[in-house]
């Protein structure tokens, strides 16, 4: 086991030691000419190379310098100084930087990826290529209990072209860890890491060279393109540093990359992105960051000409411009934010509720209960743990730079019934291909405290859709019921049987007319469990078709402790118009049911499974009025907490294109439909789990 270490908390602050001392303390970001939405920054803002990052509602930057300092922030604009990470150089550095400063640890780079935080860092002697990349991982920023997981990379003169230095953690479409490292020698490489070590298991690939300068690369995925940004050129000179930050992109994480101007940049191509200006020289050594609002930042140093040519903390927004490619200045200043989500009030009688309000214009958010600002509530969603204890009226409020808006009122209230909201009926509609792409839908019989067995009607339709004009329909669905790998029973045809009719007309399902037609159908009883419904071809043809689950519990026999369907996911072949993956499902009850809603693409790749739909767009319907959106969940915690606390497999990539919906209903039918969102197709899975 590696040996741990604890960071000293950052309330007990020591001055930052070593070559690159803190600028002023009282600084202001604003008052540089840098174009941009710029942060006004205050505090302790002296910063080389930062590497910036939110863990829940707290900021932190890691920069290079003596034990590589480390501040942190409530709001990103004031920073404190903290302590450096480490208190004392570790015993390994010197064999691969014998002559390194005394604990001078540069260009650290902090990810969350598999549920910790990982820091890649280097040792080097300047202006050689004796250097290491070393990295360090904790639970919690805050909690500090890093653990030193030894060297990653590392290069000696004379014996390697490359140069360990620079590290980036760079996460691809499908959730898998890359480094990105390289400077002046042999320029920019990539390599795949093992996610069970975070170190090289893979080809080094040389992505970009520069003769006059290149280091300080980030890589990030966004737009259907990798982003390759660097710092180019000349640092570490104060104000006759002639450091830039460019760019260029490609649509493989391995290359090749190009400008705007199809330069290439293996042969010394890059957009700048910005030079810098009278007061503010040599910008470099930027970490370019998804933030939990779902906007995006780069933080970077750049020089103060009128403060001695210290090294200074700038944080700016960064947009996409029509091109989608990264600008400071093409969305200019953002409109004043506008709610295109609104809160739905609900009716409970205790539990989990999700309020969800999203505004435009990359806001920041504060929610409100009866006009006071609920602590540390500052997302879209605000997730309720107890309900019963935090009754009341909520608004939330999104502002940006340029203004402020409140979202509509929602309350929370009470009720006492054992009729409590519950998913009734769950469906999902899909083309159904062979071998691993039939229409498989798994669903669970359970819910706190439950006994005894629940009756559910199960059907797959095929003919029995083309009256509602949906085509290429699959003409003979064999139904098949699982518990794993057991089948319990298989229908191939449901041949007018009248208690499947009565059945379906009981919970309102649609009425089937031919008794002679292939759909099939089954009745059964199940204990609490998993199990899956198996839809296919009866010959291996191939079509559309509709997977139903409908709880056939008698009315009036319902209490809370009954069993009752709380999750169903399925799995299956994204296409495009009629071939796009919808499920529809109905809570019924009389009181409103939190729902965590996941669409999931790149998360499938890690199991081994081809093809991903990369950018899975999850939209919710009520009727034919979109109600919630999603396009990429960007490491919401709420999301991640409740996934976990409902037994869902978890995401690790922030940056991916999954997309999830965390809301309280009331009682109601909705359609989640899950697309490509730039018109691709792949596969993807629905979850749909009722949150208790």
């Amino acid at each position: 086991m590696p040996p741990t270490f604890t960071m000293v908390p950052p309330w007990k602050a020591s001055p930052l030691l070593g070559g690159l001392a803190a600028a002023g303390l009282l600084l202001i970001a604003s008052a540089c000419p840098a174009p941009g939405a710029d942060w006004a920054l205050t505090g302790s803002l002296g910063a080389h190379d930062p590497s910036i990052i939110e863990e829940g509602s707290t900021w932190w930057v890691f920069s290079t310098g003596a034990g590589l300092p480390v501040k942190h922030s409530a709001d990103g604009l004031n920073w404190v100084q903290g302590a450096p990470l480490f208190a004392s150089e570790l015993p390994w550095w010197r064999t691969y930087a014998p002559t390194m400063g005394l604990l001078d640890v540069w260009a650290p780079d902090v990810h969350r990826f598999a549920g910790r935080y990982w820091c890649y860092y280097c040792v080097s002697e300047f202006g050689t290529n004796n250097s290491a990349i070393g990295l360090t991982s904790c639970t919690s920023i805050a909690l500090g209990d890093w653990r030193d997981d030894g060297l990653v990379i590392s290069s000696e003169n004379g014996a390697n072209a490359y140069n360990a230095l620079d590290p980036d953690l760079a996460i691809d479409a499908s959730g898998n860890p890359w480094l990105v490292f390289g400077s002046w020698f042999d320029g920019i490489h990539v390599v795949k890491l093992d996610p069970a070590t975070m170190k090289p298991a893979g080809t080094i690939y040389s992505i970009a060279e520069r003769a006059n300068g290149i280091e300080a690369s980030n890589i990030l995925y966004n737009n259907g393109y990798y982003y390759l940004f660097v710092s180019i050129d000349k640092c570490c000179l104060g104000v006759d540093s002639t450091y830039k930050i460019a760019y260029g992109r490609s649509t493989s994480i391995t290359g090749p990359y190009g400008d705007k101007g199809n330069a290439a940049m293996l042969d010394a191509g890059g957009t700048v992105l910005d030079s810098g200006g009278p007061r503010w020289v040599g910008p470099g050594g930027q970490s370019v960051y998804h933030d939990n609002s779902g906007g995006w930042i780069i933080a970077f140093h750049a020089y103060d000409a009128l403060n001695n040519g210290d090294p200074t903390l700038m944080i700016s927004d960064l947009y996409w411009d029509s091109g989608n490619w990264p600008t400071f200045t093409g969305a200019g200043p953002p409109a004043s934010p506008v709610f295109t989500t609104q809160p739905i009030p609900a009716t409970v009688t205790g539990g989990t509720v999700a309020l969800d309000a999203v505004a435009t214009n990359s806001p920041a958010y504060q929610w409100m209960l009866n006009g006071a600002a609920v602590p540390g509530a500052t997302g879209p969603i605000l997730l309720i743990g107890n309900a019963a204890a935090a009754a009341g009226t909520y608004t939330c409020v999104a502002t940006n730079s340029s203004g402020s808006a409140t979202s509509s009122a929602a309350t929370i209230g009470l009720t006492s019934t054992a009729d409590i909201g519950r998913l009734t009926n769950i469906s999902c509609r899909a083309g159904v291909g062979t071998g691993g792409n039939i229409l498989i839908a798994g669903f669970v019989v359970g819910g706190a405290g439950t006994s005894g067995q629940e009756s559910l009607l199960v059907r797959a339709s095929g003919p029995a859709l083309v009256p509602f004009g949906v085509a290429g329909t699959l003409p003979d669905p064999q139904l098949q019921v699982l518990s794993g790998s057991t089948v319990l029973a298989t229908d191939s045809g449901w041949a007018g049987n009248a208690q499947v009719a009565s059945a379906a007309a009981s919970v309102g399902a649609f009425a089937w007319t031919s008794p002679a037609s292939h759909d099939s159908a089954l009745l059964e009883t199940l204990s609490p469990g998993a199990y899956t419904a198996q839809i296919a071809g009866q010959v291996g043809d191939t079509g559309v078709a509709l997977a139903e689950l409908y709880d056939a519990t008698a009315a009036g026999t319902y209490t809370p402790a009954t069993p009752r369907l709380v999750n169903i996911s399925t799995r299956a072949q994204v296409g495009t118009g009629g071939t796009i993956l919808i499920a529809g499902f109905v809570i019924g009850g009389s009181t409103s049911r939190t729902v965590l809603i996941r669409a999931s693409g790149p998360a499938l790749a890690p199991f081994g499974i081809a093809g991903t739909l990369p950018d899975p767009q999850l939209k919710l319907f009520s009727g034919s009025a979109v109600i919630e959106s999603d396009n990429g969940w960007a490491g919401n915690p709420q999301i991640s907490a409740t996934a976990a606390s409902v037994g869902a497999f978890a995401w690790n990539n922030p940056m991916s294109g999954d997309s999830a919906i965390l809301v309280a209903l009331p009682p109601g039918a909705y359609t989640a439909q899950v697309s490509g969102a730039s018109g691709d197709t792949g596969v993807a899975l629905i979850e749909v789990y009722e949150v208790p």
